[in-house]
């Protein structure tokens, strides 16, 4: 309490690697050490896993289990260093700045020959930065030419003459390597491990631009590298690069060559990684069965207070296992889920706390579609999901038949007592705080609505024909329908979204079109079929749309 005030003390998980990693970890970090510092140092181990799998973690276990005495441990986080025209510079400026770092803790004598290979490696990122390019900008208005001999005199020029001097850059750059190493061992320093991380945050250009750096090291002995990436990251650029390359090639072997050329480009795509990565590792999938280990290591790393930890044990833990598609769990989509909802009760205190979970649930679980239906008609969703838990099994499907039959983990959840909050209705308030807790273009969620709209609409012209209502309220209910199309149109239009939702709305404008007054009651039930299948087509683009909207860069 503070001046009679309830402060909660909920904490948001933050995105960053784990202090106090599961999953076994710490058991495979120790082992990708072991090999690193009993095997030749000149290779490359990459980490393969998607987005959030945990790659940073492992790669800091590994880090963890190195003798700090004997390796040279720098990290470069790629992403940084996108704008930067060639990465090999950054790249070794990181090396430099780690041996400056590591020249302190040193004893004098090691001190200084910690410092000569540290000038060793800041003389050839100097000649780099300066010889990769014969002419650049200056802010845009002016550009400075160098000359490429120049710059290999500033690296090799120690009293050398000149016939027996290094030539070219790259060579010279090389030579300094070695004897920046050497200069290493003598200190005691028996290999230099660099941690490449965030190479998913980059375009796959750039996350091939430092691969293709490495390159410079791999004849260098003492180096090991330990990238983290995404396989696909890197198999989407060599794509792109081979791409450019095939219509030339395809038009030296002519047509009949034309296939043969195209899976030699599929080839490469997919052995290139293969080729730079002597010990490639693929993170396993987090089972639902690792929950309860993962659950602890989050809330062990966070430090969470006693209150909040047993929140997330005894409540928000039922929820997690209906989150895991196909059995799978996304660490990283874990802690979303648990920031989503722990912001929500720190905002909105008076809202029910299980109800904001099993919200929750649908919007995560992309796949059901169940939560656009609540985005479409809030009060007729509780009242099915109430029908089907009170046994009616074909509840979801006479009310929405294009759902289907819905899948067995969605059945699970419905008939579990973590869906018991969704039949209470009033949950129009829980989807528009979800809706500040998650990002979600504004405009889809008013979309949402009008489908719902739009479909309720349609669904009255049968009953009132059956009624035998006066054909002037029939067409009233058409204008109304041809209101929401127009007010469709404007909302995709105006967002710049899906050429393929617009050509749908055509569809649906043409059969509003038609005077509903004049439909007998078969055909009227006949229209609403085609009226319902365009409807779903439309709701589908747009649940297409809601999910790059909602999940974050490189989520999958």
């Amino acid at each position: 309490m503070v001046n009679g005030v309830c402060v909660s003390r909920e904490r948001i998980l933050l995105d960053t690697p784990s202090d106090a990693p599961a999953l076994g970890f710490t058991r495979i970090g120790r082992a990708l050490a072991t090999m690193i510092e009993t095997s030749e140092p000149q290779f490359a181990v990459g980490i393969f896993g998607g987005w959030g799998s945990g790659k940073t973690t492992l790669m800091q276990a590994v880090e963890a289990n190195l003798d700090k005495n004997r390796t040279l441990a720098p990290w470069f986080n790629a992403w940084r260093y996108e704008r930067e025209p060639h990465l090999i510079v950054p790249l070794l400026d990181t090396i430099r700045g780690e041996l400056v770092r590591l020249a302190a803790e040193r004893d004098p004598a090691a001190r200084q020959l910690v410092r000569e290979a540290a000038a060793r490696v800041g003389r050839v990122v100097r000649a780099l930065a300066r010889g990769m390019s014969a002419e650049i900008g200056i802010l845009g208005v002016a550009t400075v030419q160098y000359d490429g001999g120049a710059t290999v005199d500033d690296l090799v020029g120690d009293g050398k003459l000149a016939d027996t001097a290094a030539q070219s850059l790259y060579y010279s750059c090389f030579e300094e390597l070695q004897k920046a190493f050497e200069t290493m061992t003598t200190s005691g320093i028996e290999r230099v491990v660099v941690f490449i991380d965030d190479l998913d945050r980059c375009l796959p250009s750039t996350a091939l631009d430092v691969i293709e750096s490495m390159k410079l090291f791999f004849d260098l002995p003492g180096f090991v590298f330990v990238v983290g990436l995404d396989q696909s990251v890197v198999e989407q650029a060599v794509q792109v690069k081979v791409a450019k390359a095939l219509p030339a090639a395809v038009s030296e072997v002519g047509q009949a060559g034309a296939i043969g050329t195209a899976r030699r480009a599929r080839l490469l795509e997919r052995e290139y990684v293969k080729k730079i990565f002597q010990v490639p590792y693929t993170l396993p999938p987090m089972v639902a069965e690792q929950l309860d280990e993962l659950l602890a290591s989050i809330c062990e790393s966070a430090r969470l207070p006693e209150e909040q930890r047993a929140d997330l044990q005894d409540r928000v833990r039922g929820y997690l296992d209906h989150i895991a598609v196909d059995g799978q769990v996304n660490p990283r989509e874990i802690k979303r889920f648990v920031n989503a909802y722990t912001l929500q009760m720190l905002v909105r205190r008076q809202l029910d706390r299980d109800t904001v979970l099993a919200v929750q649930t649908l919007a995560f679980r992309y796949d059901w579609g169940l939560y656009e239906i609540l985005l479409d008609d809030p009060d007729a969703f509780s009242a099915t999901i109430r029908d089907y838990r009170d046994g009616n099994s074909a509840a979801l499907s006479e009310m929405w038949p294009t759902l289907g039959g819905p899948a067995p983990d969605l059945t699970a959840f419905l008939r579990s007592p973590c869906a018991a909050p969704l039949t209470g209705g009033g949950l129009r308030a829980y989807h528009t705080s979800l809706e500040t807790a998650v990002h979600v273009e504004k405009w889809v969620t008013e979309a949402y609505g009008k489908v719902g709209l739009l479909r309720r609409l349609a669904r009255t012209v049968p009953q009132l024909l059956e009624q035998g209502s006066m054909a002037r309220r029939v067409e009233d209910v058409g204008r109304e329908l041809s209101d929401v199309v127009a007010e469709l149109r404007r909302l995709f239009a105006g967002a710049g979204e899906s050429d393929r939702a617009i050509v749908v709305l055509d569809r649906i404008s043409k059969l509003v079109r038609v005077p509903q007054s004049a439909m007998t009651v078969e055909k009227a039930a006949a229209w609403l079929v085609d009226v319902d299948k365009q409807i779903t087509s439309l709701q589908s683009e747009l649940r297409s749309l809601r999910q790059l909207s909602a999940r974050p860069p490189g989520a999958i």
